[in-house]
């Protein structure tokens, strides 16, 4: 190289090296030393690779472009750099340029960030909307289903109908009730469906169930269950707490593998011990796309499936005040993750024991105060009250029931939740204080709080839509027995 060339290979403002074909430095200029915060006489002699993450590159390639980083002692720097072939005192050499980017690229990843932010956001704004709908058509349908359920299930009471009348009453209670199990998964997904919490033991309801999980893996593969969760307790509804186990292990059943796996621990979080149930599968996997979607309702890979049972998971772990994750490799199997608080210290209360409730046969002279805004189900209500003997007195909102209250003495009242101005809730606390000793019955399939949140009065029972004559029977019984 020519003095001239040397002083103004020397005086260029950007990072420059020279380097032997196999890619030692043999001369760097002033600013190249000022990116890499070494003397000139500490860069000859090195090999590139030394110097910059993916140096090697340079060698390989003269004539391309390639972003590479560096660090400095300003800190991890990003150069874009350039090689050329040179001939220079008869022999090759590489001349390296480099241009920093580093505020370029910093602006380019605070620009993704932004955007995965508010892609997070988004996908949050469209779940909770999904939800307020999904919740919104679960109500009516559920009010429709009182109708359809409760009606064929009494009118197959009648032994007077021919058996092909009565076999096409129960496929209609059959389709009934599949559809009354959607509905339910439309509420849990949107967070609005009954929720009664007690406190339950994860690892005892999992072994309740092991029969039901077996059959639902199935022959093709083995269920493995790993109990670890040491008796604790956490605060759940128990029906939702089994449709989590049950939707999981479907979904792991589904994978195609040979094993699936359930495993709970306590783990820490904010200094407190949670729960963590894993359900596991050596199945086929699932792709970055699906994760991104596989809590959305009706969104499912497989045709003949509703879409709802990881969206309904989802949506009951977050109403227990949990999170839950997806873990998977394409080809390697999955891991689904929820991970609830538990209730320290506190062992779990036995179980109320049914043995000895002797079912009522007649409700006759039972004067029933019924409160519900859709005509439908107060119909049905009060005509499946009716045909055991009480006499009925129908309300069609809360401030009607509340009149009614004030008037005369009832047996038993049953309240819909849900009622234009004065709610279920609201008449409750009324009977309370109008009638003390009246057994009070709140019905609903949509709510949009836990039941008793907030208020001082507690109903007797709750009875969820849609329900079928004999589950409108049973917990009336039931009440009673206890009012008496």
């Amino acid at each position: 190289m020519s003095v001239v060339a040397a002083v103004a290979f020397e005086r260029l403002p950007v990072p420059g090296l020279l380097l032997e074909l196999d890619g030692i430095v043999i001369a760097a200029n002033a600013a190249a030393c000022a990116v890499v915060g070494l003397p000139a006489s500490e860069l000859v002699g090195r090999p590139i690779s030394e110097l910059i993450d993916g140096g090697e590159r340079l060698t390989r390639a003269p004539g391309e472009v390639h972003d590479l980083h560096v660090a400095s002692s300003g800190g991890r720097r990003t150069l874009q750099c350039v090689v050329t072939r040179l001939e220079a005192e008869g022999r090759t050499v590489l001349q390296v340029f480099g241009l920093d980017i580093s505020s370029r690229t910093e602006a380019e990843a605070a620009a993704r960030a932004r955007a995965d932010l508010e892609e997070t956001s988004a996908a949050s704004q469209r779940l909770e909307s999904l939800g307020i709908v999904a919740g919104g058509i679960a109500h009516e349908f559920n009010n429709l289903l009182v109708g359809v359920l409760a009606e064929s299930s009494a009118a197959r009471e009648d032994e007077a109908l021919p058996d092909e009348t009565r076999e096409a009453l129960a496929r209609i209670e059959v389709a009934a009730q599949r559809m009354a199990h959607l509905t339910r998964l439309m509420l849990a997904y949107a967070g609005r469906g009954r929720y009664l919490a007690v406190q339950v033991d994860p690892d005892e309801l999992i072994a309740e169930l092991r029969d039901q999980l077996v059959r639902l893996v199935g022959g093709g593969a083995r269920l493995e269950i790993h109990g670890g969760g040491g008796g604790v307790v956490v605060e759940a509804d128990v029906q939702m707490l089994r449709q989590v186990v049950l939707d999981l292990v479907a979904n792991a059943a589904e994978a195609g593998g040979t094993q699936v796996t359930i495993t709970t621990r306590i783990v820490v979080r904010q200094h407190a011990p949670w729960l963590q149930l894993e359900v596991s599968d050596d199945g086929v996997g699932i792709d970055a796309r699906t994760i991104s979607r596989i809590f959305e309702p009706f969104f499912t890979t497989k045709p003949d499936h509703h879409g709802l049972g990881l969206s309904a998971v989802h949506g009951i772990v977050r109403r227990l005040g949990g999170d839950i994750e997806v873990d998977s490799t394409p080809g390697r199997g999955a891991r689904l993750r929820v991970r609830v608080p538990v209730v320290a210290g506190t062992e779990v209360p036995r179980r109320a024991s049914t043995d000895g409730l002797v079912p009522i046969a007649k409700l006759t002279g039972l004067k029933v105060l019924v409160a519900d805004d859709e005509p439908s189900v107060l119909a049905t209500v009060r005509r499946l009250l009716q045909r055991r003997g009480a006499i009925v007195v129908p309300a069609i909102d809360g401030a009607e029931a509340e009149a009614r209250l004030a008037e005369e003495p009832f047996g038993l009242v049953i309240l819909d939740v849900s009622m234009p101005g004065q709610s279920g809730y609201d008449v409750l606390a009324s009977a309370r204080a109008l009638q003390p000793g009246v057994p009070v019955v709140l019905m609903s399939g949509y709510t949009n709080r836990v039941d008793g949140e907030g208020i001082d009065a507690k109903p007797d029972a709750f009875l969820e839509k849609p329900f079928t004559a004999r589950q409108v029977d049973e917990l009336i019984d039931v009440v009673m027995k206890r009012s008496r």
